[in-house]
C-alpha cells in the first residue's frame, strides 16, 4: 500500500529541478528586459527635455513613452507563464514607440534599438510564440520608419549604424521566416538607403553599411532552399490552427 506513494513523491521530486529551472529562465528573462526598460528610462532622465518635464511621479502628467515603460517594468515580473505563450508585442510595443517618435533625440532612439537588438539576438521570441508574426512585422515597421531628433552627426551616425544592427538581426532570427516578402523588401530597401546615405558620412558607418548590405544579400540567399519547405510547414501549422478537429 506505501509503495506507489513513495513512487508519486519520486516522481514529484524528479519533476522539481524541471520547474525550477524554467522559472530560473523566466526570471533571468524578466530581468534582461528590466534592465532595457531601465536603460532608455536612465538616458530619458539625463535628457533635459525629458528629465524636466516628463519624467514625474504623478503617472497621471507623464508623458505616454515613460508611462509605458514603467508599466511594462511593472508587469513583466506578474508574469508567470512560459515567454513563449506571451504576446511578444506586449514588451516590444514601448521601445519600438520610443523608436518611432520623432520626439526623441538621437541618444534615446540609440538605446531603444540596442534594447530591442538584444531582444531578438537572445531569441526571446521564436517560431513557437504566439503571435510571433505580428510582432515581427511591428519590428520591421518600426525601425524602418524610425524617426529622431538630430543633435549631432555624431550620435546621428550611431543611430544609423543601429538600425543597420537591427535590421539584420530581424532577418537573422528564426521568426525571420513570418517576415512577408514587403517586410524584406523595405528592410533592404532601407539598409541600401543607409548605405547611399553614409557616402557623406564617416568611414566607419560607410564601412558598417557596406558590410551589413553584404550580410543581408548573403543571408536572404541562403533562405532560398527551404522557402518550399518552410511554406509547407506553416500552412500546415495554420491548417491546424484552423481545424483543431483534424488532428
Amino acid at each position: 500500500m506505501g509503495r506507489p506513494k513513495m513512487q508519486t513523491e519520486i516522481n514529484a521530486i524528479a519533476e522539481e529541478p524541471e520547474d525550477n529551472e524554467c522559472s530560473s529562465k523566466r526570471a533571468a528573462l524578466a530581468c534582461m528586459v528590466n534592465s532595457e526598460v531601465g536603460a532608455v528610462l536612465a538616458v530619458m532622465r539625463r535628457n533635459v527635455r525629458w528629465g524636466g518635464r516628463y519624467m514625474t511621479g504623478d503617472d497621471q502628467s507623464e508623458h505616454a513613452l515613460v508611462y509605458s515603460l514603467k508599466a511594462l517594468r511593472k508587469q513583466i515580473f506578474s508574469w508567470q507563464q512560459q515567454w513563449q505563450t506571451i504576446n511578444p508585442t506586449t514588451y516590444l510595443k514601448p521601445f519600438l514607440d520610443v523608436i518611432r517618435s520623432d520626439e526623441t533625440g538621437a541618444p534615446i532612439t540609440g538605446v531603444a534599438l540596442s534594447s530591442v537588438y538584444k531582444i531578438l539576438t537572445l531569441e526571446i521570441f521564436d517560431l513557437s510564440t504566439v503571435n510571433v508574426e505580428e510582432a515581427m512585422h511591428m519590428v520591421v515597421d518600426a525601425v524602418t520608419s524610425c524617426r529622431f531628433e538630430v543633435t549631432d552627426p555624431a550620435s546621428e551616425e550611431v543611430v544609423l549604424m543601429k538600425i543597420l544592427q537591427v535590421l539584420l538581426a530581424c532577418m537573422k532570427s528564426k521568426a525571420s521566416v513570418m517576415l512577408h516578402n514587403q517586410h524584406v523588401c523595405t528592410i533592404v530597401n532601407t539598409c541600401f538607403r543607409v548605405v547611399h546615405q553614409a557616402g557623406t558620412k564617416g568611414e566607419l558607418l560607410q564601412r558598417i553599411a557596406r558590410h551589413t548590405m553584404h550580410e543581408l544579400v548573403r543571408c536572404i540567399f541562403s533562405h532560398l532552399p527551404d522557402i518550399g519547405h518552410l511554406e509547407s510547414t506553416l500552412a500546415s501549422k495554420e491548417g491546424s490552427r484552423h481545424n483543431p478537429d483534424a488532428l
